[in-house]
């Protein structure tokens, strides 16, 4: 019974000791954050600091890496010969291209008509010149 008693006295120790422990925050050093807690402390501080004040875009600057791409097969061997991929980039005439619009029904849910003045005309004035003249 004493055995018993010292052994749980332990465990009630060992626990109390571990539970008081504090457990240190990291650095604010951005070298020693990893990629996902810099991202989450680069986000927290764009949109959740309520006292940051606004960014200027000339101050933000982008970091395109170019990474090689490793595949582990040979792609010529799966290409025609002579290929190449660029032949005929230039090559498109526009005006031979047929562009196709198509239109999507939208329910708003209501009929708009029942805002709308009377005589409201969307297109009215649409094709009016404003009368500036080029010199």
């Amino acid at each position: 019974m004493k055995l018993v008693f010292l052994m749980s006295s332990l465990i009630l120790a060992a626990s109390s000791v571990v539970a008081d422990v504090a457990i240190d925050e990291p650095e604010d050093n951005v070298s020693h954050k990893t990629e996902l807690s810099e991202k989450a402390y680069l986000e927290s501080i764009l949109f959740h600091n309520p006292d940051a004040k606004p960014i200027a875009i000339e101050d933000i600057h982008v970091l395109e890496v170019e990474e090689d791409v490793c595949l582990s097969f040979e792609v010529s061997k799966y290409l025609p010969e002579n290929f190449n991929p660029l032949k005929g980039k230039h090559d498109l005439d526009w005006s031979k291209i047929d562009l196709v619009e198509l239109e999507e029904d939208i329910d708003l849910g209501f009929d708009t008509k029942d805002y709308l003045p009377e005589s409201f005309n969307p297109y009215q004035g649409m094709f009016q010149h404003s009368g500036c003249t080029k010199s």
